[in-house]
């Protein structure tokens, strides 16, 4: 019996306004693969989200992009769930994190929400909070600021250049997704947190990070 297919599941705001914020790298990361994947954007009609489907890999990776706003991200997930059988053990969400630096990645198993409206609302409208997620590092703001304009606002370009080379580590990864297990992909990942990481040569990893 064939595997149910992987989804990535990217967080962010909707609208040309949030393009480009540290909140939207969700949504960033996704696009980068989708584009890498040769697979083009469609929207479900009645529906608020964006899917891409790569049917040529086997199990399919299915990208998705709610264009909720954030704080109600999870809303889309039932439908998802009902219409393509979305398995909570075949799906990553994809999100902003401040306590990673900009440029560092990290994936992990399950987690909580540590009060990002993002991932609180994937919880309520999974029902759960065991569902893996990979944290895309934006760093904390200055003493000075506040978080909301923060998240909100734009990378510098040294920041930027970080977080784009964050994506070229982990896309080639996310690639493959669907032909790796949920423990392979975390080590995997996790080897290539930093810009200075090295992937071994050989087999795939094994074991939880």
């Amino acid at each position: 019996m064939e595997a149910s297919p992987f989804f990535l599941v990217g967080l962010g705001n909707p609208g040309p306004e949030y393009a480009g914020t540290r909140h939207n790298v969700g949504f960033d990361l996704l696009d980068r693969l989708v584009r890498s994947l040769g697979v083009p954007w469609t929207k479900p009609w009645f529906r608020p989200l964006f899917l891409a489907r790569s049917m040529a890999r086997s199990p399919a990776i299915i990208c998705v992009k709610p264009q909720t706003y954030m704080n109600r991200s999870g809303t889309v997930l039932p439908w998802l769930q009902s219409r393509y059988g979305l398995d909570v053990s075949r799906l990553c969400v994809i999100t902003d994190n401040m306590d990673l630096p900009p440029g560092e990645i990290r994936m992990k198993r399950r987690g909580g929400h540590a009060g990002h409206n993002g991932l609180k609302s994937v919880g309520a409208g999974l029902r759960t909070e065991e569902f893996a997620r990979l944290y895309v590092g934006i760093g904390r703001p200055p003493r000075e600021s506040n978080t909301v304009d923060h998240v909100l606002g734009s990378f510098s370009p040294d920041d930027r250049r970080s977080v784009d080379a964050a994506f070229e580590r982990v896309v080639p990864l996310l690639e493959r997704a669907s032909g790796t297990t949920l423990d392979q992909l975390i080590t995997l990942v996790n080897e290539r947190r930093r810009a200075s990481a090295q992937l071994p040569s050989g087999q795939l990893p094994s074991g939880e990070a």
